[in-house]
């Protein structure tokens, strides 16, 4: 690094601009992120049409819940929604686990129930802390309503991610790895 010129009426100790070689730009090629888009679709544009179905099933599962909690038994807000949360998590993970990511066999509380569940109580967690904010300047229940909605839809992408990533990671077996392909 070499030193700055002067700034009037200032110290240029410790102040230093990058030399030219450090200046020096890759010109290696950009991927395109339309590219990286279509891919990602044409990659996962069935599952993302089919975990999408999975959360229209939800919304009216969960909201046909929140309102018999709250017009049936006359429960509170927080408390509905916790119960509508927690109840409508049971067909969103059986129709995420079998339908949108394929997975068969024995269901695994520790590795898919109970994550499956915790990202269900972020969803709550997140969108009630939303609604809370947004619930000390309004009471417009179009408002709450849409910002509860928000709230899951951010973490409706990120739980994606998370399922599709991690929790239900599908291995192509027909697909060599480097280190594979060294093997055989």
């Amino acid at each position: 690094m070499m030193p700055c010129p002067a700034v009037p009426g200032g110290s240029t100790r410790g102040v230093s601009r990058p030399t030219e070689k450090e200046m020096t730009v890759s010109s290696a090629p950009v991927s395109n992120s339309a590219d990286s888009m279509m891919g990602f679709v044409a990659d996962h544009g069935e599952k993302i049409l089919r975990y999408c179905g999975v959360s229209v099933v939800n919304v009216i599962v969960g909201q046909s819940i929140l309102a018999v909690c709250l017009a049936v038994f006359g429960l509170g807000g927080v408390t509905s929604q916790f119960i509508s949360a927690m109840i409508s998590a049971v067909p969103a993970y059986i129709l995420s686990r079998r339908w949108v990511w394929k997975q068969s066999g024995r269901d695994s509380f520790r590795s898919e129930v109970l994550p499956f569940w915790i990202m269900a109580i972020v969803g709550l967690a997140f969108a009630a802390s939303m609604i809370a904010i947004v619930d000390r300047s309004t009471d417009s229940t179009i408002i709450l309503m849409l910002t509860s909605l928000c709230s899951y839809g951010v973490v409706w992408v990120g739980k994606y991610f998370v399922l599709d990533r991690v929790m239900w990671a599908v291995t192509h077996h027909d697909e060599l790895t480097p280190a594979s392909a060294e093997a055989s």
